[in-house]
């Protein structure tokens, strides 16, 4: 059981994976206002991008479960059939949320 869904975080240097376990039908909320803190800092995708991670998985912060980081997307996401349901682009700062069968275009 859980609430699994897992977002992709799009650089220009590839993709990093984010899981959640408990919180992904509340993820695209939190990825639209992690994308929103982080807005002073698009431009440099390395801070942009820790700030948005930083900001989705505040709630578990020290916990060892909940949230997962990956360079692969090979968590499941019980939204959209194991594929990423919710795209982050860290070039344009934008938030996707893809509707459930639906595959990221490259």
């Amino acid at each position: 059981m859980g609430d699994r869904r897992m977002a992709e975080i799009r650089t220009e240097h590839g993709s990093i994976y984010l899981y959640t376990h408990w919180q992904g039908s509340v993820l695209p909320q939190l990825a639209k206002a992690a994308v929103e803190r982080a807005a002073p800092r698009l431009g440099d995708q390395s801070y942009w991008v820790r700030i948005v991670i930083d900001q989705i998985t505040k709630s578990s912060r020290d916990a060892e479960t909940g949230f997962g980081i990956s360079l692969k997307a090979d968590m499941e996401d019980s939204y959209n059939n194991g594929h990423p349901s919710v795209v982050i682009d860290a070039a344009t700062g934008k938030v996707s949320v893809l509707r459930p069968g639906q595959k990221r275009r490259p």
